[in-house]
């Protein structure tokens, strides 16, 4: 009888233990990848066979967007949840303060990047960041690739990453902090995804659970994909070495993502585990801009090919397989999302302006189909006196219902779309909704006071001609 209870207590045990097990998290991100550089996102060209398998194994996004078009701030917004106001990594870089002829044609100056230490900018340490609220319960983060969100005392390594290494570039790639088992000619992407899989094999060895962030530096710039891959898409289209190149990255990506998803299975932790798959902005622009189509915009302007990014989530335990989801999906919402996903609270010291779509994802209700999305981009650069504009300048963008207005800070001017009837942005409608841009400028004015937005401050470079 005694053996009998020792035997039903042992049995009850290992059934709570799996009904409390906290899932693993693999958050993969790709670098520059547009909305239309997946097979299963349309295209017709590319190979991704793993990233494609991953989409029908879980829910594909048709509506998802990142937070900027460009990479700091976006990744800022994934790490901890909020609109760029709030974060304060506005921009890449300052190069406008460099440029002369572009800084005195400006009437205003744009906030200034977060500096915690003189002048790194990075992520402030008092935010709880992504792994750090993974941390809070029991998880152990390691990330490894691109971090792009400050350095040294702002490293990945000082924000909640139990084992961390940054790299940047293709072949040659840097790595901080060094590391000395990079072989002779290895490939980035090869090398961080065998780090990530190391990893993995030791949580599950100390049975512990684990969030991994994989930021891929593909296919962000230089044109550097494995020699192979670029002959056989050469041989294959003929076409033009940069989509050649584009291809060929695209491939080297799938590659590792589908290495890493083959280490998660032959692990036995594929049903106890969340896997993402997303973009920080838009393709960069190309020749015949394959890769945003039939988006017009790229990467570093707010147009929909500039900010439209897949994303696709896997988790056999919730997620049906072969699911598609029209819900807009900012990067903000990873965050919270991911938290809730994995059954936690929100850390109550981190403000969250993104939304947890885990019931979208368990397909029990749809999750705020009318909500608005925000856009502060305030990147100015190369100004062009012959048609007196910037190659890009600070704006404003809000989306809600369907309808995407643009505030150009500079001119005051505003510009309209209603994506409902034109989601590719060809015909301006500002002339004739004037109810639409006073409703949608109000629902922008009380966002920038919800999130301290900055004021334009006057620039006393500016050379009114």
């Amino acid at each position: 009888m005694k053996t009998l209870k020792i035997v039903l207590l042992l049995l009850w045990s290992s059934q709570l233990l799996a009904q409390t097990k906290q899932p693993n998290v693999v958050f993969i991100l790709a670098d520059d990848l547009g909305i239309n550089a997946l097979g299963c996102y349309g295209n017709e060209y590319v190979e991704t066979p793993n990233i494609d398998k991953l989409a029908e194994e879980g829910m594909r996004f048709t509506n998802g967007y990142s937070n900027d078009p460009t990479c700091a701030p976006s990744r800022a917004s994934i790490m901890t949840g909020q609109y760029v106001p709030r974060h304060k990594i506005y921009r890449v870089s300052d190069r406008f303060k460099s440029d002369e002829k572009t800084l005195k044609h400006m009437r205003f100056l744009p906030p200034e990047n977060n500096r915690p230490y003189g002048k790194t900018v990075g992520l402030s340490l008092e935010q709880t960041i992504l792994p750090e609220a993974f941390n809070q319960n029991s998880y152990t983060s390691a990330g490894f690739g691109k971090w792009h969100l400050g350095s040294k005392k702002l490293g990945m390594d000082q924000q909640g990453f139990s084992e961390a290494i940054e790299t940047k570039g293709h072949y040659q790639f840097k790595s901080f902090p060094q590391q000395d088992d990079i072989l002779e000619n290895e490939y980035n992407a090869d090398y961080t995804t065998q780090k990530g899989i190391d990893f993995m094999k030791r949580q599950v060895a100390n049975h512990q659970p684990f969030f991994l962030y994989m930021p891929y530096y593909l296919v962000h710039k230089p044109l550097e994909p494995k020699p192979e891959t670029f002959a056989y898409f050469k041989e294959k289209y003929q076409m033009e070495d940069e989509v050649t190149n584009v291809f060929a990255m695209i491939k080297n990506l799938d590659e590792s993502v589908g290495d890493l998803l083959n280490a998660i299975k032959e692990l036995g932790i594929e049903e106890e585990t969340i896997v993402v798959f997303t973009s920080d902005n838009g393709h960069y622009k190309t020749d015949n801009g394959m890769f945003n189509k039939p988006y017009r915009g790229y990467k570093g302007n707010t147009l929909e090919g500039g900010i439209r990014v897949p994303y696709i989530f896997k988790y056999p335990k919730v997620i049906s397989p072969s699911t598609v989801s029209e819900l807009p999906i900012i990067h903000v919402d990873i965050y919270p999302t991911l938290i809730g996903l994995s059954g936690h609270n929100l850390p109550k010291e981190q403000v969250i302006d993104g939304v947890d779509i885990s019931t979208e994802l368990k397909g029990e209700k749809e999750v705020l189909k009318d909500r608005i999305l925000v856009w502060q981009y305030t990147n100015y650069s190369r100004y062009k006196p012959k048609t007196k504009t910037f190659n890009s300048e600070w704006v404003n963008v809000i989306q809600y219902k369907g309808y995407k207005m643009t505030e150009y800070v500079e001119s005051g001017k505003k510009i309209l779309f209603n994506l409902n009837e034109d989601p590719f942005e060809e015909k301006e409608i500002s002339h004739t909704s004037a109810e639409i841009i006073n409703e949608l400028t109000v629902l922008l004015e009380n966002w920038k006071k919800e999130t301290s937005s900055e004021q334009p401050k006057e620039n006393s470079k500016f050379i009114n001609q």
